[in-house]
């Protein structure tokens, strides 16, 4: 009898596990796709004496997707923390917020300038946030990049979504999301960024990288600059081009090249109880434009302008590493973790934020052209 009694208890049990006992009936939820934090307004602060943050959402409307009327609804609402604000939002709402389908997590910059990471503790806590989200810093307000209406989409997180994966899939825009971000601020070796955004009313930019130290705001990569960084990690571009000097003095220079492979290999070395950090670069590439009248049939010729490539590229890349090292002093480039899995002993007796501006960075570069025109170099 007893054993009869187990076997029923167990069968009882067994129904308890079957089924989506945490299931949400889609018809009760309503997705939210764009969330902004801001501050509120100075005057405001002013008033209340507290840093309370502004949330703004951005949810779809399925019903005036087929009568040509906005098809997504934007709303705001105020709270001590995030999770105040958005439980202050759910207040006004009938259906419930998931946020299982979010595309885009902006705050403005003065957030992100006084500290990004108790603001973040609501999105790395909720599991219906996906890592994969983008994580990105508004030049002015969150809020505008959220409102702003650009012309290809109506749905204005569908359309950032899809700007930002074209961006990293030809090189221009930096891989950075959620998860990055999070793994970033927890690894010693490297200051976490973030892609940097703003907007008027129909037009999103994308103007370039933001750099952290620790969890603050402390400056910005233009787009170039940030070029020249996903080229010194190896980041290969389809569609941005490098226009060497056109100096009219200078014939040779007179051209416009397209960097096609790019490989480096980021290498530490201890002398002397001082880190050098060498990079190498190795650059394919080809000629888009002709400005002069050289012979590039030639190889000598060819062989020249890979010289101008090499110089140009160091020079930049010298540039922006000195900008990290002397303002910035902060570590975006990841060279803390190479020296911590190469030299363990000498990292655990340092202070990695104080030696990055004060060590030695070496750069080389080797640039090869692979085409002129119709013309195919390779072999070499």
């Amino acid at each position: 009898m007893k054993k009869v009694i187990k076997i029923m208890i167990i069968v009882l049990l067994m129904n308890l596990l079957s089924g989506c006992w945490d299931r949400r009936d889609i018809e009760a939820t309503v997705p939210v796709l764009g969330v902004g934090i801001d501050f509120i307004e100075e005057e405001d602060r002013d008033l209340t004496k507290s840093n309370k943050v502004k949330v703004t959402i951005q949810v779809p409307i399925p019903a005036n997707m087929e009568q040509g009327e906005d098809v997504v609804w934007i709303i705001s609402s105020v709270g001590e923390t995030v999770a105040g604000a958005i439980d202050n939002l759910q207040n006004k709402l009938n259906q419930e917020l998931f946020f299982g389908h979010l595309q885009v997590i902006i705050f403005s910059q003065d957030i992100a300038k006084e500290g990004i990471n108790k603001y973040l503790n609501f999105f790395r806590n909720s599991p219906q946030i996906r890592r994969l989200s983008w994580l990105l810093i508004a030049e002015d307000t969150a809020e505008d990049i959220i409102k702003s209406e650009p012309k290809l989409e109506s749905i204005q997180s569908i359309y950032l979504t899809h700007m930002l994966n074209n961006g990293v899939s030809t090189g221009r825009i930096p891989d950075i999301r959620l998860g990055d971000f999070f793994i970033r601020l927890s690894n010693p070796g490297e200051q976490a960024t973030a892609v940097m955004l703003k907007a008027d009313k129909e037009i999103i930019d994308y103007i370039g990288l933001a750099v952290f130290e620790g969890d603050e705001f402390v400056g910005s990569l233009d787009q170039p600059e940030t070029l020249y960084y996903q080229r010194t990690l190896g980041v290969p571009n389809d569609t941005s081009n490098l226009v060497l000097a056109c100096d009219p003095t200078t014939e040779i220079d007179r051209l416009t090249i397209k960097m096609q492979e790019v490989s480096s290999k980021l290498q530490p070395e201890l002398k002397e109880d001082k880190i050098i950090m060498k990079i190498k670069l190795k650059v394919e590439a080809k000629v888009l434009e002709q400005l002069n009248k050289n012979n590039l049939g030639r190889e000598d010729v060819v062989h020249q302008i890979e010289r101008r490539i090499e110089n140009k590229l160091k020079r930049e890349i010298d540039k922006v590493i000195e900008k990290t090292q002397s303002k910035f002093q902060t570590d975006i480039w990841g060279f803390g973790e190479y020296v911590r899995a190469y030299y363990p002993e000498y990292w655990n007796k340092i202070k990695w934020e104080e030696e990055f501006p004060k060590i030695k960075i070496s750069t080389e570069v080797k640039a090869y052209i692979r085409q002129v025109g119709m013309i195919n170099f390779t072999g070499r």
